[in-house]
């Protein structure tokens, strides 16, 4: 598979991002592999990101951190500090040749700048500027302040992860962030279309990460009334008519293995596949939730049929001969090494002058048989004489 970077759909559009941490930055990156150029202007002391472990070298952590890295690729960076009357107008003059701003500052932050909605636009009205914050610039939590465990909590998604009446699980990593990243990419790519292609001004969009979290809970299927509750290892059901026992998480004889589906049909394949058809024809086995008894006696009836296999005797039967939805739970470096990712050429090797060599998962999409290709993040400050 070969890879391009150029004759980008987004090449010519110039992006101005002062948003630090994940979502504004996880934005620049999707814009910026489409060929937008993207300016990441940093304070003195640099994206906060920049001082968050792990990282890929000894020394120099602040050029060096894996998450600074991923999520600031194919930018250049700008040292600024917008927080003076000098640097807050020099960021403004850059503005008036931008495209898109890309921004973090919640109500409290806009009022300590003395910034409004008006600021960056006044002199470029075909300006498309984002904010991406918490909980917007309104409402009664407009100046709280937040962390993705935080967002999963208020928006609902905490409640359903764990084991029944016990205390909620943590969820690791930065989820609720990159979602509003991708959304935050696409509402951008949205305005400038309609900027450019029916010739209005520029907009000031408004982005949470709290109203994104609303949009993944399936909505449509709470809509019964009931509340889902959590499951343990079992997938928490989509809506009160619950579904049969087997979507599970289960241990094979290294390690662990997910059953996905729910439908009647896969239901019967399962049960064929443990040569069990009688459960699938027994009533008491339609719905785990309704009769949660179900539930560990095929636990252990597929436990059984998995003792003497690997994750991957089970992954390759149940996948390819039995047609189910299954997966082996696999870490990190699993990841790395699979075979799909390989064909795919899901991660493309990057090198930094400072942290040295990493895999980087490359952008989603494939075009006619091409990935685009990725570019290093910047050091900081190392197109300043460029811009300033």
């Amino acid at each position: 598979m070969e890879y391009f970077q150029d004759n980008l759909p987004l090449e010519g559009i110039k992006v101005l991002e002062t948003a630090q941490g994940v979502s504004g930055p996880y934005a620049g990156k999707l814009l910026a592999s489409l060929g937008a150029q993207v300016v990441k202007v940093e304070l003195p002391e640099g994206d906060w990101s920049r001082h968050i472990p792990p990282f890929l070298a000894e020394s120099n952590h602040k050029e060096s951190s894996a998450l600074y890295l991923y999520n600031n690729t194919g930018k250049k960076s700008v040292v600024l500090d917008w927080r003076t009357a000098e640097g807050l107008q020099k960021l403004i003059d850059l503005s008036t040749s931008s495209d898109v701003l890309i921004e973090d500052w919640d109500s409290s932050e806009r009022k300590s700048l003395r910034i409004d909605q008006e600021t960056f636009r006044a002199d470029n009205p075909r300006l498309v500027e984002i904010s991406i914050t918490p909980f917007g610039l309104s409402g009664p939590y407009n100046e709280y302040k937040s962390t993705p465990i935080i967002q999963l909590a208020l928006g609902g998604v905490l409640n359903l992860i764990g084991n029944p009446g016990q205390e909620p699980l943590m969820l690791p990593g930065h989820q609720p962030d990159y979602l509003t990243g991708i959304n935050a990419s696409n509402a951008v790519q949205i305005a400038l279309w309609d900027r450019d292609f029916f010739g209005n001004a520029g907009s000031f969009l408004e982005l949470t990460m709290l109203e994104t979290l609303a949009n993944v809970h399936q909505a449509p299927l709470d809509m019964d009334g009931g509340i889902r509750q959590r499951s343990g290892h079992r997938q928490s059901p989509l809506s009160s008519n619950g579904f049969p026992p087997g979507v599970c998480t289960v241990a094979a004889k290294d390690g662990y293995i997910t059953f996905g589906g729910g439908s009647p049909g896969i239901w019967e394949q399962l049960c064929l596949m443990l040569g069990r058809l009688d459960l699938f024809e027994d009533e008491n086995f339609s719905n785990v939730f309704e009769n949660p008894e179900s539930g560990p006696i095929v636990d252990r009836v597929m436990e059984s049929w998995m003792a003497s296999k690997t994750r991957a005797e089970v992954f390759e039967e149940a996948s390819s001969i039995w047609m189910l939805p299954v997966s082996p739970v696999k870490n990190i470096n699993e990841v790395l090494d699979d075979q799909q990712y390989a064909a795919r050429k899901a991660f493309q090797t990057v090198f930094h002058p400072e942290a040295g060599e990493a895999s980087y998962p490359s952008p989603t999409f494939i075009a006619d048989g091409k990935k685009m290709h990725i570019s290093r993040a910047p050091l900081i400050g190392e197109h300043t004489k460029e811009y300033v």
